[in-house]
């Protein structure tokens, strides 16, 4: 079969889009199909064996390499911030698409496509997919890994007008799209319920994970180690961040054996404003930072901890980012700031982990110290035995999803 993967979160980026991508690239190649992957990135060549159709972003979209610890410099330009958040609808990669739609255009002429996947945000991607359809008549696969008017991950999304204006383009994917995959089941059942007529067509397909080749790493026996990996400034300006470290503090002048136990290991890219959260004491004398390193020795790093920290931010209940499928991965327990999101229906249902209020750091230190309790003494494991953790193993969450339920009935094109 011939699929084209319109995937604008790709490596060399490391955003949690990217991990999708990649997942769904994987699959269609093991299951030995063609896979043309479109993409912006600057790359040579596909990651998981398909071939790469690059097609460079236009100078307004390009942005320059970001200042050390700091953010892109091309985001503080006001004039293409403005560009990028108001000219144009539903983001400016609207522009990206025009030139990739050509690039794409002359790829099926050669060869047609079966199948077109969109991955998104941004959400202008799914214009591929409308075009190609409206085209060819090829199948069309559109992806939500982010709620687009659900929760939406846009500032400018929230506003009443705009929100109705995007409600449309939305509306448009969903009931043009053969099926619609969603990354939570959140997300998945607010379109079901939006789109009863294509109830069947929308499925829930979490991302998922593949395991890791870590090699034997234990646990230290002697102390509480805490890891987190990543950046805290992803999380969508939450709160989170100061709430744990509010929280940690208590914990830290409550109990002296916590505190003599305890130590904090952060493995990632973090800002001047986030380090001087844990600068001061006591949370200096407990802290750790790593240097940034690849995603294996990250998750090495991961899978020698006593419990793995998660950050979500409060109310917003379509959260499970790839950190926590990450963490699944390497089978630690999880210690969550997940209250009534998926994130954390995902952690009890697997009994991954301990999860508490984002916004109450009073509940932070009670979890912390109750976690600690169960250790000290011997309970962690058998009180988050992660026994279903393989539920999310990519090969099968895909194979049930779009083997069983979406490729069954695609016929390739003669």
């Amino acid at each position: 079969m011939e699929v084209l993967l319109v995937a604008f979160h790709y490596p060399p980026e490391i955003s949690g889009g990217v991990a999708r991508s990649l997942a769904l690239e994987d699959y269609f190649v093991r299951r030995g199909d063609r896979v043309r992957v479109l993409t912006p990135q600057p790359i040579d060549r596909a990651q998981r064996g398909g071939e790469l159709l690059s097609v460079p972003l236009p100078g307004l979209l390009a942005a320059p390499p970001s200042d050390a610890g700091g953010a892109p410099r091309a985001s503080r330009n006001p004039l293409r911030r403005f560009a990028r958040r108001w000219v144009f609808v539903p983001d400016g990669f609207v522009l990206w698409v025009r030139r990739a739609i050509r690039e794409v255009a002359e790829s099926a002429d050669a060869t047609p496509f079966d199948l077109v996947v969109t991955t998104a945000p941004p959400e202008s991607m799914h214009r591929v997919g409308a075009f190609l359809k409206r085209r060819s008549g090829c199948a069309w696969l559109a992806d939500f890994r982010d709620g687009w008017t659900f929760e939406p991950h846009r500032a400018e999304a929230r506003l009443p007008l705009r929100r109705a204006v995007e409600k449309r383009l939305e509306a448009n994917v969903v009931e043009r799209a053969d099926w619609v995959t969603a990354a939570t089941l959140p997300i998945a059942e607010d379109l079901q319920a939006r789109f009863p007529a294509k109830r069947d067509a929308i499925h829930c397909l979490p991302t998922g994970f593949t395991k890791p080749e870590t090699g034997e790493v234990a646990p230290p026996p002697d102390r509480f180690e805490l890891v987190y990996t990543g950046r805290m400034s992803l999380s969508r300006g939450t709160s989170a961040p100061q709430v744990f470290f509010s929280g940690l503090v208590r914990a830290l002048a409550e109990d002296a054996d916590f505190a003599r136990a305890f130590r904090l290991t952060l493995l990632g890219r973090f800002t001047d404003d986030e380090r001087a959260i844990w600068s001061q004491s006591p949370l200096a004398d407990v802290v750790q930072e790593l240097a940034e390193c690849d995603y294996v020795g990250a998750q090495r790093v991961a899978a020698g901890a006593t419990m793995l920290l998660l950050l979500t931010p409060p109310n917003q209940r379509s959260i499970a980012t790839r950190k926590l499928f990450d963490y699944l991965a390497v089978e630690r327990p999880v210690f969550a700031l997940a209250r009534g999101n998926e994130a954390a229906r995902i952690l009890e249902s697997t009994g991954a982990g301990a999860c508490v209020p984002s916004d109450d750091p009073a509940a932070v230190a009670d979890g912390l110290l109750s976690a600690f309790a169960a250790w000290r003494d011997g309970r962690l494991d058998r009180e988050y035995p992660r026994d279903g953790n393989h539920r999310f193993e990519t090969g099968a969450l895909f194979e049930d999803v779009l083997g069983q339920r979406v490729l069954a009935g695609i016929s390739p094109a003669p």
